[in-house]
């Protein structure tokens, strides 16, 4: 019979990781999935690891030559069989009812082409990643970040095969950061609001030895966003752009001014195009807007000014205890 569910997972010389992974996906208390593991020519143990479980649902294909993560993950999509495709990665932990819950949110909303979660991240930090979860704020952060962590997915394979969506194989990093850009055109994104997934972080991740070449897909991907919004950003402005998105800055009243003037036209451009839920562009924009000001405030009570000229101020999301702190904080700057 055909599964419910293929969880999807690449692998590439992760033997000392990917036990804990297949064993957290065969501990699922829901069982109806096909495990499809691309074994992408590794040449440490991992395929004597993976030859040690002896499950019927696991299914392993090995690659005769390395082709590398996005190729590998395209082989898995021709491949799948299930109605949903979970993805994940060879040193995450799925915890017990992930599979379970994302199922029964798919089947209760037929609308939606891919839900993630939150995630507790495990190694150099232990802290729990929170992201929006409503379909219109998690296409204005889009136009930031990736607000889905890859292995926090599970997809609608009838979405991808109707808009013949797959990864791009020249990105050989953020491949997922663009493929949920594309999809969130065509189907509605959703995160669940609870912890389902536990993430690694240590310093042999993909991600963290190339981050230059990260950084620049994902930027590109930024710019093909504000581009669909009418904009024709200059290199200056993607740097501006990728600054406020890494929630880096300098702290300086041109430097605000800088960051108001370029938020405003992405607010600007969106009344135009209609790209976005206009509340939603706004609580990303001011996020932004308010978490860049709160880090001037040794400029003193032009930090407040400056922040509260902005109609994105409005959208900053702080209460009212964040705002007093904020504007105390640059009241006791006054005159340093």
């Amino acid at each position: 019979m055909t599964p419910v569910v293929t969880v999807l997972m690449s692998v590439y010389n992760s033997a000392a990781t990917v036990g804990a992974t297949v064993e957290s996906i065969l501990a699922q208390t829901f069982a109806d999935f096909e495990f499809l593991i691309v074994d992408d020519a590794s040449t440490d143990e991992s395929a004597q690891v993976l030859a040690g479980y002896d499950d019927p649902r696991l299914r392993i294909v090995r690659n005769e030559r390395n082709l590398g993560l996005t190729a590998s993950l395209n082989r898995g999509l021709e491949m799948a069989q299930g109605t949903f495709i979970a993805r994940m990665d060879a040193d995450d932990v799925s915890r017990p009812r992930r599979l379970a819950k994302q199922v029964a949110y798919l089947n209760a909303n037929p609308d939606v082409g891919m839900v993630g979660s939150w995630v507790q991240t495990i190694g150099e930090r232990n802290e729990v990643w929170r992201y929006p979860t409503r379909h219109e704020d998690i296409r204005a952060e889009m136009l930031f970040n990736a607000v889905h962590v890859h292995s926090t997915v599970m997809l609608r394979r009838e979405v991808l095969e109707k808009h013949n969506l797959h990864y791009d194989e020249r990105l050989l990093r953020a491949q997922d950061y663009d493929l949920w850009a594309r999809l969130g055109k065509v189907t509605r994104l959703a995160n669940l609001p609870e912890t389902l997934v536990e993430y690694h972080l240590h310093k042999g991740q993909v991600g963290a030895r190339h981050e230059h070449d990260q950084q620049a897909t994902a930027s590109g991907i930024r710019r093909r966003l504000l581009e669909l919004m009418g904009l024709a950003p200059q290199d200056d402005d993607m740097t501006l752009h990728h600054e406020i998105s890494a929630g880096k800055s300098e702290t300086s009243v041109e430097y605000l001014a800088r960051v108001r003037e370029w938020l405003e036209l992405i607010r600007g451009a969106n009344k135009d195009e209609g790209q976005y839920q206009a509340a939603a562009l706004d609580r990303a924009l001011g996020r932004r807007w308010a978490r860049l000001c709160r880090r001037a405030t040794g400029l003193g009570p032009i930090a407040w000014q400056t922040f509260r000229a902005s109609r994105l101020s409005r959208a900053s999301g702080l209460n009212a205890f964040q705002l007093a702190k904020f504007w105390l904080a640059c009241q006791l700057r006054r005159g340093a």
